[in-house]
This record gives structure tokens, C-alpha cells and sequence, in this order.
């Protein structure tokens, strides 16, 4: 899913300067403060974009093993939840569904989130992958056609060798003040993911470790042999 994208021809409306290095997640800095609205009505520019304390942020397509190690994990978390729902009873003719709001829903693919911290009421993020609770789910009131509203329990980010430092931060940061309880960010090249606790010090999973959440998940493991190449 798009999430915004720059005025063609009308950019300066927006900018002030030229886009970053290529391949860096560049951000553009406004004359003006960008609505939620404004940001919404962008026409598409084959970017995706966030929408960050007023600015639009431009996130050029990932490189390298980033898509690959994003489906590896939410395929995992996919197959843990229909393992957990059908022991819990549920039957595949009941629909996906009935299964959300049993055991709870995985998504990928820079899942637009839309959510506020408290310097910015209109955030707009693209998460690599996300889990949401049955619970939250049964929270959040949401017709599928707009932003997710709210931050997931669960936020997955696979970083790239380009992605630069304060911007994964401030991401990681949003994320827990915007109300993720756990923030996965896992490093392709240094074949590590930190996990970030709103609760907890960040612990590091390497080597021959799994993935664990026994909070969000209980009985999920994934070793990350099967996350990277």
C-alpha cells in the first residue's frame, strides 16, 4: 500500500533542498507543516512515504534481502496462528475472520499505521510487519480501506544497510510511546534482531537463538536459521 507521495511538479509547495543520497531513507524538509489530509492527496510518484511530525518522509524500494527476511517471519507468525486457532477449536470453514478475532491477525508489506504520540496527533507510518491482538482487535474500529488506527502490539522492522540510525530510533521510539508493547528490529547483515520492550531493557536474539514472544505468543519460536539466508 502507498502511503503518500510527493507533488509532481509541485514539490516546493512541500520542500526546501534536494532528497538525500540515493538509497538512504531521505527526509524532506517542509516550508509547512503537512496535514494528514494534504498527505493523503498526494499523487502516487512510485515511492512510499510517511507522514512524520509534519513531514513527508520519502522511502525508496529496499534492497538486498530485506522483502525475503520480512515474509520469512510474518509466514512463520501466519502458520504459529492458524496452528493456535485450530487447537483452540476453530475450523477452516469458519473463515479468516472467525480466526482474527480467536487468536488475532499478522500483516506485512509496510502496513500503514496511523496513530499519535504527544508531539504529533497525526502520525502516519509503513511497518514492515505488525501482529495485533484478538484483544486489540476487538478495540479498534476499523473498515479496512483507511490506516490501521492504532499501533500494533507487535511492530516488526527489517533494517537495511541504508536505513540510518536516528530515523530507526525515533521509528523504534514512536512506536513504543504510540502504544506497541514490542518492537522487533532485525539486522539482515548482522544476522541479529534486537527486541525493544515498553516494559523491559532491549535484549538481542542471535546466532543460534529463536524468536520468542511468550507474552504476544506464547509457544512461538522461530530460529533464525530460517529467517536468514
Amino acid at each position: 500500500m502507498l502511503l503518500g507521495a510527493t507533488p509532481g511538479g509541485g514539490a516546493t509547495r512541500y520542500t526546501m533542498g534536494m532528497v538525500k543520497a540515493m538509497g538512504v531513507n531521505a527526509m524532506v524538509a517542509q516550508r509547512k507543516r503537512v496535514t494528514v489530509a494534504e498527505f493523503m492527496a498526494l499523487p502516487d510518484d512510485g515511492n512510499k512515504h510517511e507522514l512524520v511530525r509534519g513531514e513527508v518522509r520519502v522511502m525508496p524500494p529496499s534492497k538486498g534481502e530485506h522483502g525475503f527476511v520480512e515474509t520469512a517471519i510474518t509466514e512463520a507468525i501466519g502458520r504459529y496462528l492458524y496452528d493456535r486457532a485450530i487447537a483452540l477449536g476453530w475450523e477452516p470453514r469458519q473463515g479468516i475472520g472467525a480466526r482474527n478475532r480467536l487468536v488475532g491477525r499478522v500483516g506485512g508489506g509496510e502496513l500503514g499505521l496511523r496513530f499519535a504520540v504527544p508531539d504529533d496527533p497525526s502520525m502516519v507510518r509503513g511497518a514492515d510487519g505488525v501482529y495485533v491482538p484478538p484483544a486489540q482487535l476487538a478495540e479498534v474500529a476499523w473498515d479496512g480501506r483507511e490506516y490501521f488506527p492504532a499501533v500494533p502490539a507487535l511492530v516488526i522492522e527489517v533494517i537495511s544497510a541504508s536505513d540510518r540510525a536516528d530515523q530507526v530510533n525515533e521509528k523504534i521510539q514512536d512506536y513504543l510511546i504510540g502504544g506497541a508493547r514490542r518492537v522487533w528490529c532485525v539486522y539482515p547483515a548482522q544476522r541479529r534482531v534486537h527486541v525493544h520492550d515498553a516494559q523491559a531493557p532491549t535484549r538481542v536474539v542471535s546466532g543460534a537463538d529463536s524468536l520468542t514472544d511468550d507474552d504476544l505468543l506464547p509457544g512461538f519460536a522461530l530460529p533464525l536459521n530460517l529467517v536468514f539466508a
